[in-house]
């Protein structure tokens, strides 16, 4: 499996090449990457983590809390109305979880504040004793929708929330209901040994970010600015990242310390009408597809620097790895001083698609529509094309490309260009139509979140103790270490909405199962419980360590 994550560090670079050796590193030139310490609560509870990791009684009480979230079809549509313009649509959706959660979380419910944010986002507040900066726990509450051509396909009804003893079903059962019980979970057993914390601890819960957040995460932000301030948060942790992974004989686990930027391009193509009869050479639907042609046919450049966390992890690889390709390890360690190493290595992660748009930007034709009878001439085509914007580049270089590929498909089928976006004309419109490009939503790359300072060490200190005393101590250890490295995420979060709170913002969720191995978004979503518990046990240590530092 490929590398989906991996070292980072902010510091500018030009085009797909670092020109100057990389010496400025915040480690020693001898720890560029390295193996960080156990890092354990002061009190380590043995037997609740045991309990936690091995119970089959926790474990089937477990399993019938995400089970029953599973079974509330918390499905959010592009096409979902306003909460203000159509109320009941959101309450049959979400106010039977929200029941169920108070059901199931009683402790929770009795010894946190529990608010409501534009109607049904959650946010649950575990005051501190003291003055220290909260810690921000995210999850949300939405699954994407099911295409009803594909019910026949899962082995298991997609909201049945099935556990078959190892594995748990259904849609939201990998993203990420799991992530959100699991957080109330670990809060539920902090409250049983009377863990009464002196850093407020805050959790917050939207209900669309599926569809980008605007709804939930972005009035929960609003609201924790306006009472917290900016710049007020100890750190935050959403979903993503990587727990864990086998590259080149290394496990490696991947916070996410940064995300791509995103935008999407939508265009329309109106032509003349007629009869199916006498046609056109080339009809709006033709046309239109010689456009999504060429913008599939010309990739997006790549690159290899320090500005993107792609490159650190690599690092990690070529530093730790026994196994690795004797000229691969070369090549990664002199990228930064080499052209040809440097192309070599994004051949390389190239050829593999999980690795490949991680170094570049990707573009993905989701929708296209078009036509509306047989014998009647198309008058009107629509294509939405999605873009994840690669780490070196911006939203601006990404639109230029589309535009300029679309004009060159104007200009050959003599039509019209008006960009809605910037109102402004590109091309004259001509008897044969036009084209119509607005390009909404953009999202520039997030910022990337520091690393080799005390909440980074002690995050991943954290995981390592985690993973090699608590889960697995017979399978890892000091001969066979778990490496942490940070990562990026390809898709976007909610964490869009929280940059102001803090510069401390990780996405990591635990697990031994990435989202493509889970099938998230796809058919047979699922997740072997195992790491469900993960981060149950996860959480339980990570807050008390948290809660420990001045």
């Amino acid at each position: 499996m490929a590398l989906l994550a991996s070292f980072c560090v902010g510091w500018w670079v030009t085009n797909a090449f670092v020109t100057d050796a990389i010496t400025d590193l915040t480690r020693s030139s001898d720890s560029t990457c390295p193996i960080y310490d156990y890092v354990r609560p002061e009190t380590v509870h043995s037997t609740i983590l045991d309990k936690i990791m091995r119970s089959l009684v926790f474990r089937e009480q477990s399993a019938a809390k995400l089970s029953g979230a599973i079974q509330f079809e918390t499905t959010t549509f592009d096409t979902s109305p306003s909460v203000e313009d159509n109320p009941k649509y959101w309450a049959e959706k979400f106010q039977p979880f929200h029941d169920y959660l108070e059901n199931t979380f009683p402790l929770v419910y009795a010894h946190l504040k529990v608010e409501k944010v534009h109607s049904w986002g959650l946010v649950y507040t575990w005051q501190g004793t003291s003055d220290k900066k909260p810690l921000l726990l995210m999850a949300h509450q939405d699954v994407v929708p099911i295409q009803e051509a594909t019910l026949k396909d899962w082995t298991h009804p997609p909201f049945d929330g099935v556990y078959d003893g190892e594995f748990l079903w259904g849609r939201g059962s990998a993203d990420c209901k799991n992530l959100l019980l699991g957080i109330l979970e670990s809060i539920e057993e902090l409250i049983k040994i009377d863990f009464t914390p002196q850093r407020s601890i805050v959790l917050g819960f939207g209900f669309d970010e599926e569809v980008g957040g605007r709804r939930g995460a972005s009035s929960i932000a609003d609201l924790l600015t306006e009472r917290y301030g900016p710049d007020s948060f100890y750190a935050i942790i959403d979903e993503g990242g990587i727990s864990l992974i086998e590259q080149e004989g290394l496990t490696l686990a991947l916070p996410g310390t940064s995300e791509k930027g995103s935008v999407n391009i939508n265009i329309d193509l109106t032509t003349p009408g007629g009869h199916s009869s006498v046609p056109p050479d080339h009809t709006s639907i033709g046309i239109m597809s010689e456009l999504v042609y060429e913008l599939e046919s010309k990739k997006f450049e790549s690159f290899f620097t320090p500005k993107n966390p792609i490159y650190w992890g690599f690092q990690c690889i070529a530093t730790h790895s026994k196994g690795i390709n004797p000229r691969l390890k070369r090549d990664i360690l002199n990228a930064g001083t080499d052209r040809r190493a440097n192309r070599r290595v994004r051949e390389h992660l190239s050829q593999d698609k999980l690795t490949r748009y991680l170094i570049q930007t990707s573009q993905a034709i989701d929708i296209i529509e078009g036509g509306a009878k047989s014998n009647a001439l198309p008058e009107h085509v629509s294509l939405v094309v999605n873009h994840r914007v690669a780490i070196e580049s911006t939203v601006d270089e990404t639109v230029s490309k589309d535009l300029t590929q679309l004009l060159a498909v104007a200009a050959k089928f003599d039509l019209g260009v008006y960009d809605i976006t910037q109102a402004r004309q590109l091309r004259n419109d001509t008897a044969s139509g036009r084209f119509e490009i607005l390009y909404d939503d953009p999202l520039e790359v997030a910022p990337v979140t520091p690393i080799n300072d005390e909440h980074w060490l002690n995050l991943a200190g954290v995981i390592r103790h985690v993973y090699e005393e608590v889960a697995y101590p017979e399978k890892y250890g000091a001969e066979n270490p778990i490496v942490v490295a940070p990562g990026i995420s390809t898709g976007n979060t909610d964490t869009r909405w929280y940059w102001a709170l803090t510069e401390h913002v990780y996405r990591y969720r635990p697990g031994i199962a990435h989202t493509l191995q889970t099938k998230a978004h796809s058919v047979d979503e699922h997740i072997p419980f195992e790491s469900h518990l993960q981060i149950i046990a996860f959480y339980f240590e990570y807050l008390q360590v948290v809660d420990a530092l001045a």
